[in-house]
C-alpha cells in the first residue's frame, strides 16, 4: 500500500482538518521574539500565487517550513510509503514545490538565495520509537534529524531548528523578497507594525485607514489594493483620489510599487480616479467589489455607497473620524512634528509658534516680507506659495519678482521647476516642501488640517482677515464633532 498522499496530505480521511494552533503557539514560545511565524500566507511571483501554510523565518535558522503528519502507529503498521507523482491531487503539502517556489521568488528579487529554506515534519501521532518501528520506506522520505515527534522535548525542538548559529540572516531582507505589499516604494524599506496589520486585515466589511497627514495612509491603501487584487485577480477594483494631483500620485504609487513587487501586475489594469467621477460613475450604475478611497469626509460616504456590489466593501483614509466605517489607526508619522500630530488632534499644544505663524493683513507685503526672513537662512527651492487661485498667482508673482530678483514659477509652467514654485489651493494636499506660506481669504475653500500639515518644518498661514487665528480652533471644533 502506498501512502505518499496521506503522508503528505493536510487533511485525514473522515475526519475534520486539525487545528495545528497549539503546535505553533508552542513553537513560538520555544523560540526569541526574533522568530515571526506565518500561517497561511499567499506568496506572488510573476502571477503565480503559492500558499504557505506554516512558516518561521528565525535570524539563526533561517527559513523554515512546518508540514504536519497526523497518522498513529495502528494506521501504519505494514504499510510502505513511496515517492508519489507532483500531479497527485491527493498530496496537499508538497514541500518541494514550497521549496522551489521561495527559491525562485528570491532568484527573481535578489538573485541570490538569501537563506537556507529547511522543511521539518512534525509528527503529531508517531513518538520516536514508534517512528523507529515503521517500515524504513518511511525513514528515506523522513530524515529523523528533521521530523519531531508527540514525545520530543524543547531541547529536541531547538537542536534539529538552530543547527547553525555562526551566521545571522537578514529577516528584514527575507520579508522584502517574500512580501513585497509590506515594502514602501520610495524607501524601499519595511511598513510598520499598523501598517502590516492593515495590509494583512480580513476585510469582511468597510474600513477607515485614519492617521495624520504624513502616516502612510496612501502608501498603505496602495499596497492594500494592490494585494487584493493579486489574491483575486477578476477583483472589480477601482481607487479614488480627492483631485487630479492626488490621482498622479496614487498612479505613480502604483507604478513604483508593480516594478519592485516583480508580481507580474499590470498596472494599466487598475481603474485609477477622481472624486469629480463619483457621481457620473453613480448615474451610469457601475458597481465595484472593492473601492479604495483615499482622504474622504462623511459626505463622500453616501455616494461611494452607491457604488458598491452586493458584497462590496470600502477602504478609505481619512484624518477625521467617521464613525459609520471600522476603523484601524496609524500613530506614526513620518513627516510631522509632535507639536503639529497635537495641533492637527485639536489639542492645546506649547511651542506650536515654532510651527506654525499666522499673520492677518496686507498679504502682499507679508508674503514679501516671510520670503526675505526666509531666504536669509535657505535656498528659495525649500520654499513653496499657496494662493487662491491662478489669477491671485499671477498678481503675486509679479510682486515677489519686482521685489526680488525673479526667483518663482507657476504650477503649470513646464519650462522651469526652480526657485519659489507658486500653487493654487486645489494643489494643497499634493504639496510638501520645508517652507510653506499658505494665502487663503474668507470664500476660500480648504481643510484646516491640511492647511497646517504640509510643511516639515514651519507654516505661513496668511490672510487678509483676522479670522485666519482661529484655525485651530476650527480644527478642535471638527475633532469635537467627528467624535
Amino acid at each position: 500500500m502506498n501512502i505518499f498522499s496521506k503522508l503528505f496530505s493536510s487533511t485525514i480521511p473522515d475526519k475534520q482538518s486539525p487545528d495545528y494552533t497549539k503546535h505553533i503557539e508552542h513553537l513560538k514560545s520555544l523560540f526569541s521574539d526574533e522568530a515571526v511565524f506565518f500561517i497561511d500566507v499567499p506568496v506572488f511571483n510573476q502571477q503565480k500565487t503559492h500558499l504557505i501554510k506554516h512558516m518561521m523565518i528565525h535570524p539563526d535558522a533561517g527559513l523554515i517550513l512546518f508540514n504536519f503528519f497526523d497518522h498513529e502507529a495502528d494506521t501504519l503498521k505494514g504499510v510502505t510509503a513511496s515517492a508519489a507523482s507532483k500531479d497527485d491531487a491527493n498530496a496537499d503539502i508538497k514541500t518541494d514545490d514550497s521549496k522551489n517556489f521561495l527559491m525562485q521568488r528570491f532568484d527573481e528579487i535578489f538573485h541570490t538565495q538569501l537563506t537556507p529554506i529547511r522543511s521539518i515534519l512534525i509528527c503529531t501521532g508517531l513518538n520516536e520509537g514508534e517512528f523507529d518501528a515503521l517500515d524504513k520506506s518511511f525513514h528515506s522520505l523522513i530524515p529523523k534529524n528533521s521530523a519531531f515527534f508527540n514525545d520530543s522535548d524543547d531541547e529536541h525542538y531547538k537542536n534539529i531548528i538552530l543547527t547553525r548559529r555562526d551566521k545571522k540572516y537578514d529577516l528584514a531582507k527575507i520579508k522584502r523578497a517574500l512580501f513585497p505589499q509590506l515594502v514602501i516604494s520610495k524607501t524601499r524599506s519595511l511598513m510598520n507594525e499598523e501598517q502590516e496589520s492593515i495590509i494583512n486585515f480580513d476585510m469582511q466589511e468597510s474600513l477607515l485607514v485614519k492617521g495624520h497627514p504624513g502616516s502612510g495612509k496612501s502608501s498603505t491603501l496602495v499596497a492594500k489594493a494592490l494585494y487584493e487584487k493579486m489574491k483575486n485577480p477578476d477583483l472589480n477594483l477601482i481607487i479614488l483620489g480627492k483631485r487630479a494631483c492626488n490621482v498622479h500620485q496614487l498612479q505613480a504609487l502604483i507604478f513604483s510599487f508593480v516594478e519592485n513587487s516583480h508580481w507580474g501586475l499590470n498596472p494599466a489594469d487598475i481603474v485609477v480616479s477622481s472624486f469629480e467621477t463619483i457621481k457620473r460613475r453613480c448615474s451610469q450604475k457601475e458597481k465595484y467589489d472593492l473601492i479604495i478611497c483615499d482622504d474622504i469626509n462623511q459626505g463622500d460616504l453616501n455616494y461611494l455607497k452607491t457604488l458598491l456590489d452586493k458584497k462590496g466593501r470600502l477602504l478609505a483614509s481619512s484624518h477625521y473620524n467617521l464613525p459609520a466605517l471600522k476603523t484601524l489607526h496609524l500613530t506614526k508619522n513620518y513627516r510631522l512634528s509632535p507639536a503639529l500630530c497635537a495641533a492637527c488632534e485639536g489639542l492645546k499644544v506649547d511651542h506650536l509658534k515654532h510651527s506654525l505663524s499666522f499673520l492677518s493683513g496686507n498679504v502682499f507685503m507679508n508674503t514679501i516680507l516671510t520670503i526675505a526672513g526666509l531666504l536669509k537662512e535657505v535656498s528659495a527651492d525649500e520654499i513653496t506659495v499657496v494662493h487662491v487661485g491662478k489669477e491671485e498667482l499671477i498678481k503675486l508673482q509679479a510682486e515677489i519678482d519686482d521685489y526680488f530678483t525673479p526667483i518663482t514659477y507657476l504650477f503649470d509652467d513646464s519650462s522651469t521647476q526652480e526657485g519659489i514654485g507658486l500653487y493654487p489651493v486645489s494643489h494643497l494636499s499634493c504639496l510638501f516642501n520645508k517652507y510653506m506660506i499658505i494665502i487663503i481669504d474668507d470664500d476660500c475653500k480648504y481643510d484646516p488640517v491640511e492647511l497646517i500639515s504640509r510643511a516639515q518644518i514651519k507654516s505661513f498661514i496668511l490672510s487678509e482677515s483676522k479670522e485666519v487665528y482661529n484655525i485651530i480652533n476650527q480644527i478642535q471644533g471638527i475633532q469635537n464633532e467627528s467624535i
